[in-house]
């Protein structure tokens, strides 16, 4: 496969940085092999096999010191290579963008096991603005949205389930189900292209 050389749009490789971060830890290596602390070299190597990216060093360093000036990471060097240490493994930044990266490696890897796993809540009307939020959310990183307040995925998300509630207070309105059958299962497999 030809590696990408494109220009990315200015912030972008910090969010793939960030996403391949936060992945790293809460995979425990899978999808990507090293736990955290990684060096900037298993960064580069990272976004060649997941984002098709063929990206320099110095420009992964330059936005790995920007995460650093942010307070998100430390960077240590050691043995002439530089490593990237999570100061707090449960900032919401990181849990946000590492949860689009698990469920889009969930989604490449296309092990369906003809399950349909549901995401429906119930947020009062006075909590207008986290209902919205939590409705985009589930759109940016990978749901269908199935009704107003229902939204699936064709992989289990168990675990990326609760860092949502992490992410999005009010987390006692969201529920969380697994379906053998639904209505509309075709439509629903042809946006999942399954």
């Amino acid at each position: 496969m030809k590696i990408n050389e494109i220009k990315l749009k200015r912030g972008q490789l910090y969010w793939y940085i960030l996403e391949i971060i936060g992945a790293t830890l809460i995979s425990g290596g899978n999808p990507l092999r090293p736990i955290i602390p990684v060096a900037i070299k298993e960064i580069v190597e990272s976004l060649k096999k997941i984002r098709n990216l063929n990206v320099e060093e110095t420009k992964v360093r330059k936005s790995l010191e920007k995460l650093e000036s942010k307070e998100i990471i430390d960077l240590e060097e050691k043995g002439g290579n530089i490593f990237v240490k999570l100061k707090d493994k449960n900032n919401l930044t990181v849990i946000k963008y590492s949860t689009k990266a698990l469920l889009n490696f969930k989604r490449k890897a296309k092990h369906w096991n003809k399950k349909w796993f549901l995401v429906f809540f119930d947020v009062p009307e006075i909590q207008k603005n986290k209902r919205d939020y939590l409705r985009r959310f589930l759109v940016y990183i990978g749901f269908y949205q199935y009704q107003k307040s229902i939204y699936i995925f064709p992989y289990e998300c168990e675990n990326e389930i609760k860092l949502i509630k992490k992410i999005v207070e009010g987390a006692k309105y969201i529920k969380y189900i697994i379906a053998e059958k639904i209505e509309d299962e075709k439509l629903v497999k042809q946006y999942f292209k399954l």
